[in-house]
């Protein structure tokens, strides 16, 4: 009596250390990037003492503070390069940085690590003030130009990553460029929005995913 053919099917298969699988990059992410709440931590503490200070009362106050300021910062004072992106407008402005700040930092603690994640924000902070200072005639403060730069980043991993992840993971690069270019394109509608920071925060950001390795891969023992 003949004995039928039994299929092979692919989970029958050991995995190829060769080639391995796709990597889930929603699986083991944490929903609490130390990273971003220590930065929103930051900020919620120096708009509280903006507000103490009356650091929003004017445009001279606002700078007295430490905004960006290109007059001041090719006059020597480049630390505002620096505190101008923990600085905020207004509570509206503080509160829709954070919620941004939170979202990316989920995604990029899982790509880089809290480290590396930090490393690129503050990176790209700097870019964008520096964007800011040389091309903005008015002053600016707030934590877009860092945020945009996490958003570069990560969609800059999403695109040189891509063959190394789930497809429905791919997917999150696409819908952040989408809403990287909207904000870009509304900010260029509102005289408020400084889209010098946001600009030069995300090419800031796109530059630095291509210098900085992905932990992801490393903790998954993943070859790209």
């Amino acid at each position: 009596m003949a004995v039928p053919l039994r299929k092979i099917t692919s989970d029958m298969l050991a995995a190829d250390p060769f080639r391995p699988g796709p990597v889930d990059f929603e699986e083991g992410m944490s929903a609490a990037p130390r990273f971003a709440l220590a930065l929103i931590a930051v900020n919620v503490a120096v708009f509280i003492w903006e507000l103490q200070v009356g650091a929003l009362k004017s445009r001279e106050a606002i700078i007295a503070a430490g905004a960006v300021f290109g007059e001041r910062v090719m006059a020597g004072e480049s630390w505002r390069l620096g505190t101008g992106m923990f600085m905020h407008a207004g509570f509206g402005h503080l509160i829709g940085n954070c919620f941004i700040l939170y979202i990316l930092g989920l995604a990029a603690e899982r790509a880089w690590g809290r480290g590396r994640a930090l490393l690129i924000y503050m990176l790209s902070g700097l870019a964008a003030s520096f964007a800011t200072a040389f091309l903005q005639p008015k002053p600016s403060v707030g934590a877009s130009g860092a945020i945009f730069g996490l958003m570069g980043a990560i969609v800059v991993f999403f695109w040189r990553y891509g063959g190394a992840l789930q497809a429905r993971d791919r997917r999150i690069g696409a819908v952040l460029l989408g809403w990287g270019v909207f904000q870009i394109l509304l900010g260029a509608l509102t005289p408020y929005v400084d889209n010098c920071a946001h600009i030069g925060g995300a090419l800031a950001g796109a530059m630095l995913a291509l210098l900085v390795p992905a932990t992801l891969f490393e903790r998954a023992s993943v070859k790209p």
